[in-house]
């Protein structure tokens, strides 16, 4: 056998933790101007300089030869806390849809499979069409035990040996009920999908893809610019124009859109993402693929 000699780069971390001061003066010896000095060094001790790093990224630029990121010319702290508060706000925004479309899943599951198949059909493989869906549920109400509404059914009953559907997905997080969704037998998911109004295969991928966001936005990541090439959502074809490309955020966003028109047709989340994105105009469109017009176009009118 021959041993492939594998070479490295790595090195000792060397770096020194720095105070709010010392990353202040940091900063500005790399070129970005600071007006406010107090609220900068509020924003270093209650938001954090690791946080707010992968927002300077966009302003900054390499030095060919020593390698050092600098600031463009003229970039302020408030540019670079403009551009954290925007993406903050469209988390909030876009876990608000997210909120919405989980509860009308979860009712769907209840109203459209539960009623011709009994309020324990998870526990029976023969309504799933993908096995691994079936153990996944399954192995979730196991793991949930402790839950209150588990707790609950187990005081008052002993057959069968877990809750009803609807109190397990009480304690499921939307990436589970978005497995559940796409494993289900397809006779029940194009049941479900009649509530939502879309083929159930673009909903099977759009509630990955949505999951995907809900993550990010739940455990406060970065957003707006954030990769999108895992768990793409299918262009819906009345939606094609809208959907496509489908690896950035705006193709999520659209679904977002769609899916909350649903459920909530007095909803007003259309309107506030306009007002998001108007409210920052230095915000660049191109890293979360949104087009040059797209409020003018007749979706989100």
């Amino acid at each position: 056998m021959r041993l492939i000699a594998v070479s490295t780069t790595k090195a000792a971390y060397t770096k020194p933790a720095l105070s709010p001061p010392d990353l202040l003066a940091h900063l500005a010896s790399r070129g970005l101007a600071v007006p406010h000095p107090l609220n900068a060094l509020h924003a270093l001790e209650y938001v954090g300089y690791f946080r707010l790093l992968v927002y300077m990224r966009p302003f900054q630029m390499e030095d060919p030869v020593s390698g050092v990121r600098r600031f463009i010319a003229g970039t302020t702290f408030e540019d670079v806390l403009a551009l954290y508060d925007f993406d903050r706000e469209l988390r909030l925004l876009c876990l608000d849809a997210v909120e919405r479309i989980e509860v009308a899943l979860r009712a769907a599951v209840a109203s459209q499979v539960s009623v011709p198949a009994g309020p324990h059909f998870y526990l029976e493989p023969t309504h799933f069409d993908r096995i691994d869906a079936f153990v996944d549920f399954y192995q979730t109400a196991r793991r949930e035990d402790r839950h209150l509404t588990a707790r609950h059914y187990r005081r008052r009953y002993h057959t069968p040996e877990h809750p009803p559907v609807w109190s397990m997905m009480e304690a499921s997080t939307f990436g589970v009920l978005s497995r559940l969704f796409s494993g289900l037998a397809v006779g029940h998911r194009k049941a479900i999908a009649l509530r939502f109004g879309f083929d159930e295969k673009v909903l099977s991928s759009w509630f990955r893809s949505i999951s995907l966001v809900r993550n990010l936005c739940a455990h406060h990541g970065r957003l707006w610019n954030a990769p999108m090439h895992v768990d793409q959502p299918l262009a819906a074809t009345r939606l094609r124009s809208e959907q496509t490309p489908t690896d950035h955020l705006y193709a999520r966003l659209v679904a977002l859109a769609a899916l909350v028109g649903m459920v909530d047709p007095d909803s007003d989340w259309k309107r506030r993402l306009i007002r998001l994105l108007s409210r920052y105009p230095s915000v660049p469109l191109a890293p979360m693929g949104i087009p040059a017009g797209w409020d003018q176009r007749p979706f989100w009118r």
